[in-house]
């Protein structure tokens, strides 16, 4: 049935709004040529996992993007937020400029972002799922700098003790963005508020990335870094933080971001999201970035099979295992960490880790029919599940790895 008038008309002015919505986008800052982009408005890109690989902490223009609308564009000086309490017996409000956040302690920290939705594509093709399609170039290691949220909350009233009676009730931090998403009149999200009050959890107001002032893909001029979380908590363009009684009642908390049971799908998911907690921490993941799936190797020669791996919470990845006969058999990986283990010295685990780890694995004799498999462990002794569990937002796929690149048997070296 052809579409009435009215319906044609509405579907003319949602294109043109979009377009205007659109219209000043940062392209100059987006080094189109180191990625894989999946959406263009909101502009989503995905880094291509041969350039993400190449440093261990991940060089802004090859950090992958993540956008729920159309990237605000905020002067510096004209730029300010509030920072709100509204938990009995507290009320209270304070704006804050970059000049407030400056003038607190600094502090830096190197820690691994990844989407949620990473590896998305690994669900879909067990059945269709809700998102972005991501391969696994949604998780970057990058150096952030800014003040500590928890000392910013303590200039606006919180108690910066953890055993004052004020923490007996559990209690939330809603971080808003400036702009239009395109779920909800903004994007907004909320963390536990005893999670930013721990000063171990490093839980910035940042406004630099990689010793350099963010750029507004990335969150300018300010956003939240939460260490061993989801990026979807990772807040950008602050419009404020309200320390409140109750989880945010945003979209992307409520009714996004969220393990459903299989049974839920587009047509029963209402129903169950009241029923699962929203996302917070991130689960151990790896991934194999070279060999890719097309490419080719030689039988018969060595290969350097290269990855990343990670976890959430602070806990350390403290090994990744990898197989070529399909599990029968595993063998340790090469391990490149801020923390390496040193020779006759004992790490001490119970150290927060907030980076991911580079690994490598050495194939010397590549056989004529090859499956690469990796596998992570962390601290805590989770390791990654060996088939994917299907969801219907398609989130937190961490199943083992695999790769079936191609493989060129040599040609004899005849001689006369």
């Amino acid at each position: 049935m052809p579409a009435s008038t009215s319906d044609a008309q509405s579907q003319s002015s949602s294109s043109s709004s979009s377009s205007t919505a659109y219209e000043n986008e940062p392209w100059r800052d987006r080094h189109l040529p180191n990625y894989i982009v999946r959406a263009k408005e909101p502009f989503n890109a995905e880094a291509k996992l041969d350039k993400l690989i190449e440093n261990f902490v991940t060089p802004t223009e090859n950090h992958f993007r993540r956008n729920h609308g159309p990237i605000p564009d905020i002067a510096a000086e004209e730029w300010s937020m509030s920072i709100e309490v509204s938990c009995k017996p507290m009320s209270c409000t304070k704006t804050v400029t970059l000049h407030d956040i400056k003038s607190l302690e600094q502090f830096e920290v190197v820690a691994v972002l990844e989407c949620a939705g990473n590896r998305r594509d690994g669900l879909k093709a067990i059945k269709p799922v809700n998102g972005v399609i991501w391969g696994p170039g949604t998780a970057s290691n990058s150096q952030w700098s800014g003040c500590r949220l928890r000392d910013l909350l303590v200039s606006a009233g919180v108690p910066a003790n953890l055993c004052h009676p004020f923490y007996r009730t559990p209690r939330h931090v809603e971080f808003a963005a400036y702009g239009e998403a395109s779920d909800d009149v903004h994007y907004a999200s909320s963390i536990p508020l005893e999670w930013v009050m721990n000063p171990l959890n490093m839980v910035l107001v940042a406004t630099e990335m990689n010793g350099r002032r963010l750029i507004r893909d990335h969150g300018f001029p300010a956003r939240i870094v939460a260490p061993g979380i989801i990026g979807a908590r990772w807040v950008k363009w602050l419009k404020y933080i309200r320390v409140q009684e109750h989880e945010s009642d945003s979209f992307y908390q409520k009714r996004d971001y969220k393990i459903l049971p299989p049974m839920a799908n587009s047509t029963n998911c209402e129903e169950f999201w009241p029923r699962f907690p929203a996302l917070l921490e991130l689960t151990i993941q790896s991934a194999i970035c070279r060999p890719a799936a097309d490419e080719h190797l030689h039988v018969g020669k060595k290969y350097l099979v290269r990855g990343y791996a990670l976890s959430g919470g602070g806990r350390a990845v403290d090994r990744v295992e990898v197989t070529l006969d399909g599990g029968k058999t595993w063998d340790l990986a090469d391990l490149y960490a801020i923390h390496a283990k040193q020779k006759g010295k004992q790490r001490d685990w119970a150290e927060r880790s907030w980076s991911w780890v580079l690994w490598s694995y050495r194939i010397n004799n590549v056989p004529a029919s090859c499956s690469i498999a990796c596998r992570a462990w962390d601290s805590a002794g989770n390791t990654q599940p060996e088939a994917a569990v299907w969801n219907y937002r398609g989130v937190m796929n961490n199943s083992v790895f695999r790769v079936h690149p191609q493989t060129n048997v040599p040609e004899p070296n005849h001689r006369l």
